[in-house]
């Protein structure tokens, strides 16, 4: 828009229900994303996690002495 006519209502509404309905595809298509990668993904943070816990420990024990 150039900036001298003013926005109706009507297109105000329109634009409002356009970018819900793209919101809510978009929302649609990420999950569906995630639940096709859901397993991986917990299997990655099982693993990073022991990991983690298992330099801790081992920090722990050298400290020890």
């Amino acid at each position: 828009m150039a900036g001298s006519e003013p926005t109706t209502l009507a297109r105000r509404m329109l634009s409002f229900c356009f970018a819900v309905l793209v919101s809510v595809v978009l929302l649609t298509l990420a999950l569906e994303l995630l639940a096709k990668i859901w397993g991986w993904l917990a299997l990655i943070a099982v693993l990073v996690s022991g990991v983690w816990l298992a330099v801790k420990v081992r920090q722990w024990r050298s400290q020890k002495w």
